[in-house]
């Protein structure tokens, strides 16, 4: 089985279909011609997947790296007039009140 160019495949049509003008010769040669027009924009609109797929993979693993560089402790919150008190364990008495 042999791969063909574009133009190979168009010149054996034209050498099969010669002068014809048949609504049936005609409607092939559309399919054919769409077929290829879709072939090429279905390429051109994925582009090169390898280079995207290592461009992708190579950015992930980069910010995962940096994940473990960055000092990602938050930030106290201003409203909070004591940040420790919610650190200090709670007694029984603490969590309710006998009123």
């Amino acid at each position: 089985m042999a791969v063909r160019t574009r133009e190979e495949i168009m010149t054996t049509i034209r050498e099969k279909i010669g002068e014809s003008t048949d609504d049936s010769d005609l409607a092939f040669l559309e399919d054919v011609t769409d077929t290829f027009n879709d072939y090429d924009n279905r390429i051109s609109e994925s582009g090169d997947w390898k280079n995207r797929y290592e461009e992708n993979d190579r950015e992930w693993r980069e910010r995962y790296k940096e994940r473990f560089f960055n000092d990602n402790t938050p930030e106290p919150d201003p409203k909070d007039p004591d940040p420790d008190e919610h650190k200090t364990p709670k007694t029984y008495d603490d969590l309710f009140s006998y009123e």
